[in-house]
C-alpha cells in the first residue's frame, strides 16, 4: 500500500503528526505502545501488514504523541491529560467523531482516560496489555533496572529493549536493526526517561470505572513485560471490558499474529468476524535467485560465499513472513514461497530486492 502523507494538527502550541489510509465506515485511532514514528513504522514489513489489513475495515488514524516520532519535543514532565489531548486535537483535524481508541501500556492508559473523561468523543477502546498504574504494575523491576541502565549510559540505546518489546525478533539480525531503528527515532534518551518517569508515576484506577464505551483489553500469553493479572485487574475495573489472550510475547501489535490482531480488531469494530478462508485459494508464486552464482562462488570462495547465501535466505524468510506468505523451501540460492495474492508477493519481492 502507498505511504499516507504526515500531516500536523495543532494541540495548544505544539503540531502533533499524524497520518490517515483506508477507506472503512469507522474510524480507528491507533498509537504506538509508549513511542512510536509514524514515518519509519513504514519499513517494518510487519507493520505494514497490520496497516493494510485495518485499512479495510476501517479508516486508520496514526499519530505520534507529544515528544515522541515526528511530532514537537517537548522540556517539561508528560501526563496522560496531555496525550488525551494529543488525541483530541488530532480527531478534530480529521473530522472523527467517535472513533475507537487502540494503543498499548501507558498509551492505553492516556486512551482509557479519554474515554472516561470524553464519552461523547470515543466509540470504543481496545488495549494491549494495559495496567491501571504505572511502577511495578507497568513493568517487572529487573527490565526497568535494563531500561534505566540503557538511558543512563546512552550509548548502547535502544538495543537492550528489543529483548522485552520483541523477544521473539532479537535472534533475527534483519528485524532487530529495523527495531532498534524505529525505536531510535521514536524517542531519544532524554524523552525515553521522561515517558518512563509518566509511566511509574500515572494512576487511572479511579477513572476506570467510568468508562462507558465499549471496551476490549487483549494480553499476549509470553509477555515478559506484564504479568497477566494485571491486565485482568484494568479489564475488571472498566464496566462490561472483555478480555482477550492471544499467542505471542511482543509488545507491540505488529511484532505478533498479525492477521489475528486484525481479525480481533474487525470483529471488536464490526461485530461480525471476518469470513473464513475459502479450501480454494488462487496463489502466487516467488521465486528467489542469486544471479551467476556458481561463477560469484568461485570468485569471493566458499566462506565469503556462505555468507552471501545465509543472508540472503535469511533476509527473504523475513520478507515473506512479513507480507503473509509461506516459505516452502530453500533452493540453495534462493526461496520458493507462496502467497495469497500477487499484491503480497510483489511486494515482499520488491523488500528482498532492496535487502
Amino acid at each position: 500500500m502507498e505511504r499516507p502523507r504526515t500531516r500536523y494538527a495543532r494541540s495548544g502550541e505544539l503540531a502533533i503528526a499524524y497520518q490517515v489510509h483506508g477507506s472503512g465506515e469507522r474510524d480507528l485511532m491507533f498509537t504506538g505502545s509508549n513511542s512510536g514514528n509514524i514515518e519509519t513504522v513504514w519499513e517494518l514489513p510487519e507493520a505494514v501488514r497490520l496497516f493494510e489489513r485495518l485499512g479495510k475495515f476501517a479508516r486508520v488514524i496514526r499519530y505520534d504523541r507529544r515528544d515522541t516520532g515526528v511530532s514537537d519535543p517537548v522540556k517539561d514532565d508528560l501526563t496522560l491529560e496531555a496525550h488525551a489531548d494529543d488525541a483530541l486535537a488530532v480527531m478534530d483535524a480529521v473530522g472523527a467523531r467517535r472513533p475507537v481508541l487502540m494503543s498499548a501500556f501507558d498509551g492505553a492508559r492516556s486512551m482509557a482516560l479519554l474515554a472516561a473523561t470524553r464519552p461523547e468523543r470515543v466509540g470504543g477502546l481496545i488495549a494491549l496489555a494495559p495496567t491501571a498504574r504505572g511502577g511495578g504494575a507497568a513493568a517487572p523491576a529487573h527490565f526497568l533496572d535494563i531500561l534505566s541502565g540503557a538511558l543512563a549510559e546512552f550509548g548502547n540505546w535502544p538495543d537492550p529493549m528489543i529483548d522485552f518489546y520483541a523477544p521473539e525478533w532479537a535472534d533475527d539480525p534483519v528485524r532487530r536493526e529495523r527495531f532498534n531503528r524505529y525505536i531510535q527515532t521514536a524517542a531519544t534518551p532524554k524523552q525515553a526517561t521522561r515517558l518512563l518517569r509518566m509511566s511509574q508515576v500515572s494512576d487511572i484506577t479511579n477513572v476506570l470505572p467510568l468508562i462507558q464505551t465499549p471496551t476490549l483489553a487483549m494480553c499476549p500469553r509470553d509477555l515478559k513485560l506484564l504479568p497477566v493479572d494485571f491486565v485482568r485487574e484494568f479489564t475488571d475495573l472498566v464496566p462490561g471490558a472483555g478480555f482477550r489472550e492471544i499467542p505471542g510475547d511482543a509488545a507491540f501489535p505488529f511484532a505478533l499474529d498479525v492477521e489475528l490482531t486484525a481479525d480481533i480488531v474487525e470483529e471488536f469494530m464490526t461485530g461480525s468476524a471476518p469470513a473464513p478462508p475459502s479450501s480454494r485459494i488462487l496463489a502466487t508464486v516467488l521465486f528467489t535467485d542469486l544471479v551467476d552464482s556458481t561463477r560469484r562462488a568461485a570468485q569471493s570462495g566458499d566462506r565469503a560465499w556462505a555468507g552471501v547465501l545465509e543472508r540472503h535466505l535469511e533476509l527473504s524468510r523475513a520478507a515473506v513472513e512479513a507480507h503473509g506468505g509461506e516459505t516452502i523451501k530453500s533452493t540453495g540460492d534462493g526461496v520458493l514461497a507462496l502467497f495469497p495474492g500477487p499484491a503480497q508477493g510483489v511486494r515482499c519481492a520488491d523488500r528482498v530486492i532492496s535487502d
